[in-house]
């Protein structure tokens, strides 16, 4: 079975509640998921025998969550080598602002920095995740779990 953490960073719960969607859809399949607050989170975490989901609301002017601040500046101090870790990105954000799902845009860019692989393409949700947001956000972490799990076998 294979292991995924699903990060995520929230004002208002909206990145937990699909967060927690993303985990319970990664279960269902036979994945080890396990769902992590990034305000809990150390970078310890990211140490490669897991695949690393990562779903981030935007705050204020293009910011992260104040609550996933203390775990991204931790990275950013510690700059460990995240060349053996996958991951992907699940960003949340509000179109009438300019900054659009930057939240989701700054921790892809700053794992692809540490050396991480992405498996596929950021998806992102416009406004509070409705259902079809939700079931979208579900297909796409499946397809990025499989390609985890492909290229975990390949490495066998």
């Amino acid at each position: 079975m294979e292991g995924v953490v699903v990060l995520f960073g929230t004002e208002t719960g909206n990145a937990e509640d699909l967060a927690e969607e993303l985990g319970a859809t990664l279960g269902e399949a036979g994945f080890e998921a396990e769902v992590v607050d990034m305000e809990e989170a150390e970078p310890g975490l990211l140490d490669g025998s897991r695949a690393v989901v990562v779903c981030t609301a935007t705050h204020g002017d293009g910011e992260l969550p104040i609550y996933s601040q203390d775990f991204y500046e931790a990275l950013e101090d510690e700059r460990p080598d995240l060349g053996g870790v996958m991951y992907c990105v699940c960003g949340l954000g509000d179109s009438a602002y300019p900054d659009f799902c930057a939240g989701g845009r700054i921790w892809s860019a700053f794992l692809s920095e540490l050396g991480a692989r992405e498996l596929v393409e950021r998806y992102e949700i416009d406004g509070d995740p409705e259902e079809d947001d939700v079931e979208g956000a579900c297909e796409w972490v499946l397809k990025a779990a499989g390609r985890f799990a492909a290229l975990t076998e390949e490495r066998r």
